[in-house]
C-alpha cells in the first residue's frame, strides 16, 4: 500500500512537468507506443510534447489528480470530464505546436499517430461519462497502492454525479487493476493501431 503520508490533490498547472515526468516513465514500455515507437530514446522524444500537451489541457479542466511523497510525484491520474472528449478545434490548436514536436521526433510514425488518435476518437462511447484518458505510476513506486490511491477522487466525484467511467487501454496486464475497481470490459478488441497491439474498452 502506499504510504500513509502520501498526499493526493488536483492537478494544477505548476504541476504539469512533474506529472508529465511520471507518464513518461511510466508509459515507456506501454504497447502501443513501443509499437508506435520501436526505439526508445525517440519514443521518449516523441511522447514527451503529446503527454504535456494532454496533461496541460487536462488540469485546465478540472478533475484530474497527482500523488506524491516528500521525494516528489510518483502517480498521476488524468480524467476528462463529461463532454471534454473528443477534444474541441480550439483546444487541439492550442495542442498544436505540442503534436508539431512529436512529428518532427518521428515523421514516419506520426500519421499512424494520428489515425490511432482518430480512431480513439471514432469509439468514444457518446453517452455522458468521466473519460480516464491516463493513469501512470512511477516505476520505482509501481506495486504500492498508488494507483488505486490516485485514482480515488477521481472515481468518487464520478459516483457523486452519478454517472459512469470509460479507458480504453493496450495493456492486457491493466485489465485486473481496472476490474478490481469495478470496471467491466465492454469492448474486447479495439483495432485502433493496424498490425498494432488492440485496446480494450472498459467501463465502471
Amino acid at each position: 500500500m502506499a504510504p500513509a503520508d502520501a498526499a493526493v490533490r488536483p492537478l494544477h498547472q505548476s504541476e504539469v512537468a512533474a506529472a508529465t515526468a511520471v507518464l513518461s516513465a511510466s508509459h515507456a514500455d506501454y504497447p502501443a507506443f513501443r509499437h508506435l515507437w520501436p526505439d526508445p530514446a525517440v519514443r521518449r522524444r516523441a511522447l514527451l510534447p503529446f503527454l504535456r500537451a494532454s496533461l496541460a489541457d487536462a488540469a485546465a479542466l478540472g478533475g484530474s489528480s497527482i500523488a506524491g511523497d516528500g521525494d516528489g510525484a510518483l502517480a498521476v491520474a488524468v480524467w476528462l470530464p463529461p463532454g471534454a472528449f473528443p477534444w474541441s478545434a480550439a483546444r487541439k490548436a492550442r495542442a498544436a505546436p505540442a503534436l508539431l514536436r512529436t512529428a518532427m521526433a518521428a515523421p514516419r510514425s506520426f500519421p499512424a499517430f494520428a489515425r490511432l488518435s482518430a480512431a480513439a476518437e471514432h469509439s468514444h462511447p457518446g453517452d455522458p461519462h468521466w473519460y480516464l484518458q491516463a493513469l501512470g505510476v512511477h516505476p520505482r513506486a509501481q506495486r504500492q497502492g498508488w494507483g488505486q490511491r490516485v485514482l480515488r477522487p477521481g472515481l468518487e466525484q464520478a459516483d457523486a454525479t452519478g454517472l459512469p467511467c470509460y479507458v480504453e487501454t493496450s495493456d492486457p496486464a491493466n485489465q485486473e487493476f481496472y476490474r478490481r475497481l469495478g470496471f467491466d470490459v465492454i469492448t474486447p478488441r479495439l483495432e485502433h493501431l493496424p498490425g498494432g497491439p488492440p485496446y480494450t474498452g472498459l467501463r465502471r
